[in-house]
């Protein structure tokens, strides 16, 4: 398979990163802006994810109710990699600002 690499234009001698431009942003992220390439999501955003994964366990638990263990445990163990990536990011910020 052969893949083509799309040069980027350097602007003041610093290549611009990849992330996407204007409507092609991830879905719950606004696009990102010439001014800013970092996407910080809102507290919005962040309380809809925490709701979507809330929602995320309750479905689990309701397939395992149901004897669906194997979708149930797989819904479980992404949860908790979720959660062990989370603390790794809050660990991660807390050594950043001491």
């Amino acid at each position: 398979m052969k893949t083509t690499q799309i040069p980027i234009e350097p602007r003041d001698g610093l290549a611009q990163p990849s992330a996407p431009v204007g409507p092609s942003a991830p879905p719950g992220f606004p696009p990102r802006t010439e001014r800013s390439c970092i996407q910080w999501p809102t507290a919005q955003e962040l309380r809809r994810i925490s709701t979507s994964l809330a929602e995320v366990s309750r479905t689990g638990m309701r397939q395992e109710g149901a004897g669906d263990y194997f979708n149930s445990g797989d819904l479980a163990y992404q949860l908790q990699e979720i959660i062990r990536a989370a603390a790794a990011l809050l660990k991660k910020s807390q050594r950043i600002n001491s």
